[in-house]
């Protein structure tokens, strides 16, 4: 399908650790036809390990173009859709998605050529919370509870397989969605935080914790960027009325 919003979706790696676990991602990302990848941050010289070009094989090139960037915030700015991969459930991630179910909605949602990124975490820690606010969607890979963990190139792999399934498969609706970017939705949040906190929203006891819920709301709805530029004006307008409480209107009767 030359018009899926699946045809090149960005594989985000932060922090690698090891030259062949980079090594078999690039070779997996080469064998599915992915070829866009951005590292955070890597270990120092894990570009240089003897392992990398072993397991990349042919793929080495991939890694040797692969964009490098500091955090990710950078390295997710302008996906109007990331995918934030964990295998830790809890009272704050219950609501991710099993990973064929994330890739057949993207598929079907996003219109052609929508920046979309799959972020995966280190080795040895996965994503930090800080990290997954930055995700859209939160997904999972189901495996045995006995051994929940993949190896990073594994998981990478299953993600390179249901997007080329999806690909095959899905078509886009015909009128495409884009969402907003990651950058775009996190000048919202800003704004929405600071609001709350001058309305006295926001408890000092628990910030984070509602600010989350708020995150999670907007990620199930995946807001356009027309929608973030209307709810980013009516802060402004709560903003002015706080400061000039004469241009505060009644409701009508």
């Amino acid at each position: 399908m030359t018009d899926s919003p699946l045809l090149h979706p960005t594989i985000v790696l932060v922090e690698p650790l090891y030259g062949g676990n980079l090594g078999s991602v690039a070779r997996v990302m080469a064998n599915f036809g992915l070829r866009d990848l951005v590292l955070v941050n890597p270990a120092p010289g894990i570009l240089e390990d003897p392992r990398l070009e072993p397991m990349a094989r042919k793929a080495v090139e991939l890694v040797r173009g692969a964009r490098i960037v500091g955090t990710l915030a950078e390295a997710v700015a302008d996906a109007e859709l990331a995918l934030g991969f964990t295998t830790r459930l809890g009272r704050r991630r219950n609501d991710g998605l099993e990973l064929r179910q994330a890739v057949e909605q993207a598929a079907r949602f996003l219109a052609p050529g929508a920046r979309i990124a799959a972020v995966f975490g280190r080795e040895d820690a996965g994503l930090t919370t800080a990290e997954l606010d930055l995700c859209h969607w939160l997904v999972r890979i189901p495996t045995d509870r006995g051994l929940p963990s993949l190896n990073l190139a594994q998981a990478v792999g299953l993600f390179c397989y249901e997007v080329r399934m999806a690909r095959l498969a899905a078509a886009p609706e015909s009128v495409p969605y884009r969402p907003a970017t990651v950058a775009e939705m996190e000048g919202m949040y800003a704004h929405f935080e600071r609001v709350l906190w001058e309305i006295g929203f926001i408890e000092e006891e628990s910030p984070e914790r509602m600010m989350n819920q708020i995150r999670r709301i907007f990620s199930r709805r995946l807001p356009s960027p027309r929608d973030v530029r209307i709810l980013r004006g009516i802060l402004s307008k709560v903003e002015l009325a706080l400061r000039r409480p004469e241009l505060r209107k009644a409701p009508p009767e």
